[in-house]
């Protein structure tokens, strides 16, 4: 059986990766020129090579069809970094498909097709993947000063929107089955006090702090002080990643996808 932290771990690295790649086009190359996104590209590489080192120790054994999707993933990423160009021919965008949907097909057999892991592990990834590709962005500003604010605006609404659908799923959750595990007294899950611990870190931290500053860094970026928003976004993706690795640990311990 495989333990809590091999979960966790696994999980917040496919997520890191599949997110990362998710979201590559949302800014233009030709923006931010090829080092940003071969600095995306080496963040998926590394997290999807460190997700294949943890999976190989977890039950069940990965499938053929696991280690075909990580290959092609990781060839394919290496072939894009190595020939991506700022314009994008029709060979780059099919092989951006490819790896969506490898990606895709991969989640589903790591997760074996439970629906509520499935569905959990897509918003927690859409959730963590614009966090840190935001903060990447926001950090190249340094290298291209003269890119505009307008495409990291354009992350935080797409940031808002994956915490919109997330935290409407984790109170649907909190109100439904996870309704015993706070009542009080309750002896389920961790325990009455645990439980209340848990869950408010996980809201504390995971969405009140990370909503707060999100509008702060707005503001920053209409002021055009993107040095001070990129501040922001690394204690943004800070508590975003704490709440999640919170939430993955109630969803593998006591199967609560908050």
């Amino acid at each position: 059986m495989n333990s809590i932290t091999q979960i966790i771990t696994h999980f917040f690295l496919f997520s890191l990766a599949f997110g990362t790649q998710l979201f590559a086009p949302v800014v233009s190359t030709k923006l931010t020129g090829v080092g940003f996104y071969k600095l995306g590209t080496s963040i998926v590489l590394a997290s999807l090579v460190l997700a294949l080192g943890v999976d190989f120790f977890m039950a069940p054994a990965l499938t053929s069809v696991e280690w075909w999707c990580y290959g092609i993933l990781i060839v394919s990423n290496v072939i894009t970094s190595i020939f991506h160009k700022d314009q994008k021919d029709w060979f780059m965008w099919a092989l951006y498909v490819l790896q969506i949907i490898t990606f895709c097909v991969l989640a589903f057999h790591v997760f074996t097709f439970d629906p509520i892991w499935i569905m959990f592990f897509f918003m927690s990834m859409a959730l963590l993947g614009i966090s840190n590709f935001s903060m990447l962005l926001g950090h190249y500003y340094l290298v291209v000063p003269k890119l505009s604010e307008e495409p990291l605006i354009y992350c935080l609404f797409i940031f808002w929107m994956a915490f919109f659908l997330k935290i409407i799923s984790s109170l649907a959750v909190v109100f439904s089955i996870g309704a015993p595990y706070l009542a009080e007294g309750s002896i389920v899950g961790d325990g009455y006090m645990y439980n209340w611990l848990f869950v408010s870190m996980r809201y504390l931290w995971g969405f009140v702090a990370p909503v707060i500053l999100s509008f702060f860094t707005f503001k920053l970026c209409k002021l055009r002080s993107i040095q001070s928003a990129t501040g922001v976004l690394y204690i943004v993706e800070f508590f975003v990643i704490v709440g999640e690795l919170i939430s993955v640990y109630l969803m593998a311990k006591h199967g609560l996808p908050l």
